[in-house]
C-alpha cells in the first residue's frame, strides 16, 4: 500500500508543479511524500506533524493529499502512471461525495465545491490557439485574453510575471498566439480564468518577425559583437555539456571529442519547443556554480518552430553572465539561432563542436612533436659542427709543427754550407738563432694551445648547453629496454619493461598502451 500511495503522490505532486509553473521540490520534497505515504495522516494534527507541511502547506493542499490517501486505501493494483493519474481523477470527486454516503445528501461549501471542480480541471491543460483581446501588466501577473475569430468566444488567462518574462513575447491586441496552461476558477471571485505557463507567436510569419526584432535588439545592444566574445585559453579539461539526453545530440557529441581525458559534465535539458527555455536557464545557472573550462550547448536541427527556445532572451542573456567561454552547436535549417550568435563559438552540429574542441588538442600535441624532433635536431647538429671543429683544429696543429720543423731543417743545410769557414762564430750566431727558433717555437706552441683550449672550451659550453643532462632538467626522459636507448615506438611492445632516466634518478615501468602519432 505504501508504494501505490507514494506513487499517487508523486503523480499529484508533479501534475501540480507542472499547473503552477514551478519546480516540484518546492510543491512538497521527495522526504515529505515519502512521510506522508508512511504515515497516511487522516486529519489536520496528523498531517502537520509530518516535516515540510506547516500551517500554509496545508491550507493550500491539506484537503486534497488527504483525499489521495484515503481513495488508495482499497486498490490493489495499479498498471502504470497514466493510469494512476486516471484513477485519482477518476475517484477523487466519488471520493469526496461517498463520505456522507451519496451525492445528494451531502452539502459542501463552495470552497469545498471549488476545490473539487479546480481539482479536476487540472486535468484539463490544454494548447489554445487565439487572437488578444485585451491585456493588463501588473507587477507579478499580467491578464490577458483571447478570442476566436469565428464565433467571438473569449476565455480569460493569466501568466505570472516569471514565465511571461521568459516567453519572450511582448503581448499586444490582435495578436495571433498559442497560449498554454490550465483551466482554474479563482475562489475569491468565482472567475474561470486560464492559468498560462507558456506563451508562444502563432504561425511562422509571425516567429520570423519577431525573430528579426529581437535580433536587431541584441545587436544594437551588442551581444553579438567579436570584440565581446571570449576565446578559450589553453586546453580545456572541464566541459559543461547540456543537452537532451534522449537525442542523437549527445552521442554525436561525446563520440568525437577525442580521448584526451576530458571531464564532462553533463546535465540533461529539453531541448525542442519554447517550453525548454525554463530547463536551459536552470541548467546553465547551475553550470555557474561548477568549475568549468567552457560550456557546450548543443542539439540537432529543426525548423523555427522547434527552436524557439534557442532564440529566447532571456536564455541569451543568462548565458552572456557565465565567465567561460560558450560553444554553441545547434543545428540549424535556414535560420540560425540567435544564440548561435551570441555565443562565444557558434558551430552549426553537435559533432563539430566536439571536433572544435578536438582541434585544440590536436594542435598543441602536433607543436610539442615539432619541438621535440627540432631539440632532436639541433643537439644532434651542435655535436657534429663540434666534432669538425676539433678535427679541424687538430689537422692545424699537426701542418703548422710539420712546418716548424722544415724551417728548422732548411736554415740548418744553409748554414752548413756556406758559413764552414766561421765555425765558431756561426755555431755561436747558430746557437741564438736556435734559441730564437726554440722561443718562437714555443711562442707558436703556446699560441696554437692558448687557441686550442679556447677552441675546447667554447665546444665544451655547447655541449653542456645540449647535453642530455640538461635536457632531462628541462623535463624530458630517456626510454631505455635492456640498456638500449629507445628511438620509436616500434622500437617497444605492450607488456615490456622499460627504464626512465629522469635528472635525478630512474624508474622502472611497464608498457600499458601504445598509440602511435601520424605525421
Amino acid at each position: 500500500m505504501f508504494e501505490i500511495i507514494l506513487r499517487k503522490l508523486t503523480i499529484w505532486r508533479n501534475e501540480t508543479a507542472k499547473r503552477e509553473g514551478v519546480d516540484a521540490f518546492r510543491v512538497l520534497p521527495n522526504k515529505t511524500l515519502e512521510e506522508l505515504a508512511r504515515v497516511s495522516p487522516k486529519d489536520k494534527n496528523e498531517m502537520t506533524a509530518i516535516k515540510g507541511i506547516k500551517e500554509a502547506k496545508f491550507a493550500k493542499y491539506g484537503r486534497e493529499l488527504i483525499r489521495i490517501i484515503n481513495g488508495t486505501e482499497n486498490v490493489t493494483g495499479i498498471n502504470n502512471s497514466e493510469g494512476d493519474l486516471n484513477y485519482f481523477r477518476r475517484t477523487s470527486f466519488q471520493n469526496k461525495v461517498a463520505e456522507t454516503g451519496s451525492e445528494r445528501e451531502r452539502i459542501f461549501s463552495v470552497g469545498e465545491f471549488l476545490d473539487i471542480l479546480n481539482n479536476k480541471l487540472s486535468s484539463a491543460g490544454a494548447k489554445i490557439r487565439g487572437e488578444i483581446s485585451s491585456v493588463e501588466e501588473r507587477e507579478r501577473v499580467v491578464y490577458f485574453s483571447i478570442k476566436d475569430k469565428k464565433d467571438e468566444s473569449v476565455i480569460n488567462c493569466l501568466i505570472f510575471r516569471y514565465q511571461y518574462e521568459i516567453s519572450g513575447v511582448r503581448l499586444e491586441e490582435g495578436m495571433e498566439v498559442v497560449a498554454e496552461g490550465v483551466p482554474e476558477i479563482y475562489k475569491p471571485s468565482g472567475r474561470l480564468s486560464l492559468k498560462v505557463s507558456i506563451i508562444e507567436l502563432e504561425g511562422e510569419g509571425a516567429l520570423k518577425k519577431e525573430y528579426e526584432k529581437l535580433k536587431r535588439k541584441l545587436e544594437k545592444e551588442g551581444f553579438f559583437a567579436e570584440e565581446e566574445k571570449k576565446k578559450i585559453v589553453g586546453l580545456p579539461q572541464r566541459i559543461g555539456l547540456i543537452t537532451s539526453r534522449d537525442g542523437a545530440a549527445i552521442g554525436d557529441f561525446t563520440s568525437n571529442v577525442g580521448k584526451y581525458g576530458l571531464k564532462i559534465r553533463f546535465i540533461n535539458s529539453s531541448v525542442e519547443g519554447k517550453r525548454a527555455i525554463f530547463e536551459l536557464i536552470k541548467a546553465v545557472k547551475s553550470f555557474k556554480k561548477v568549475e568549468i573550462d567552457t560550456l557546450v550547448i548543443i542539439r540537432g536541427g529543426g525548423s523555427l518552430e522547434s527552436l524557439q527556445a534557442f532564440n529566447s532572451e532571456a536564455l541569451i542573456r543568462e548565458v552572456k553572465k557565465i565567465s567561460v567561454p560558450v560553444i554553441c552547436g545547434v543545428g540549424h535549417d535556414r535560420d540560425i539561432s540567435l544564440l548561435s550568435l551570441a555565443s562565444d563559438y557558434a558551430v552549426s552540429t553537435p559533432t563539430a563542436a566536439a571536433k572544435l574542441i578536438s582541434s585544440l588538442w590536436e594542435d598543441k600535441i602536433g607543436r610539442i612533436n615539432d619541438y621535440e624532433r627540432n631539440i632532436i635536431g639541433n643537439f644532434e647538429s651542435r655535436v657534429e659542427n663540434v666534432d669538425w671543429q676539433i678535427r679541424n683544429n687538430a689537422t692545424n696543429i699537426e701542418r703548422g709543427f710539420r712546418q716548424v720543423l722544415r724551417d728548422a731543417e732548411s736554415r740548418f743545410d744553409d748554414f752548413m754550407l756556406h758559413n764552414l769557414r766561421s765555425v765558431e762564430t756561426t755555431i755561436l750566431d747558430r746557437e741564438r738563432k736556435i734559441k730564437e727558433v726554440k722561443e718562437m717555437l714555443i711562442k707558436k706552441f703556446e699560441d696554437i694551445i692558448y687557441r686550442l683550449q679556447n677552441d675546447i672550451e667554447k665546444v665544451d659550453n655547447i655541449i653542456k648547453l645540449n647535453s642530455p643532462e640538461r635536457q632531462l632538467r628541462l623535463g624530458y626522459g630517456i626510454v631505455s629496454k635492456g640498456g638500449v636507448c629507445v628511438k620509436s615506438v616500434n622500437d617497444i611492445q605492450k607488456g615490456d619493461f622499460v627504464r626512465i632516466r629522469f635528472f635525478d634518478g630512474e624508474a622502472d615501468s611497464r608498457i600499458e598502451k601504445i598509440k602511435k602519432i601520424k605525421e
